[in-house]
């Protein structure tokens, strides 16, 4: 009995290191972007994206893409809005209110995707059937 209780509380104190790494991960990428390091911020961006277990990052996308068009990759940050679209379910509504968007961002990219926004919102309703 000692023994599964003991290799429960490794596992736990496991997972509790992993999420907290996860979270450096998130802190270090927003922390470049404030600094206008973009292009370390989008590296960190991508790592977290690769190895969190957090199911809603329809934010974290905005901020990569943000990263991405402040760092005059404005395919990439489309491409960025795309998969918040199809994956998260980013709306027209999100391109107006959200506050994590750029404006220049949101304007430039719904006007890229505008005429494919309902088509891509349909992907990511088909993910939740």
């Amino acid at each position: 009995m000692k023994k599964v209780i003991f290799t429960l509380i490794i596992i736990f104190v496991a997972q509790f290191n992993f999420a907290n790494e996860n979270d450096s991960l998130l802190i270090a990428a927003r922390n470049y972007s404030l600094k206008h390091n973009y292009t370390m911020a989008i590296k960190m961006y991508k790592e977290y994206v690769k190895v969190t277990e957090v199911i809603a990052l329809k934010n974290v996308y905005i901020e990569l893409a943000n990263c991405y068009f402040k760092n005059e990759d404005k395919d990439s940050a489309v491409k960025t809005i795309v998969k918040a679209i199809e994956s998260y379910g980013l709306t027209e509504e999100d391109f107006i209110y959200n506050q994590n968007i750029d404006a220049k961002l949101s304007d430039y990219a719904l006007a890229k995707v505008y005429n494919d926004l309902e088509k891509l919102q349909k992907k990511y309703l088909a993910t939740l059937e």
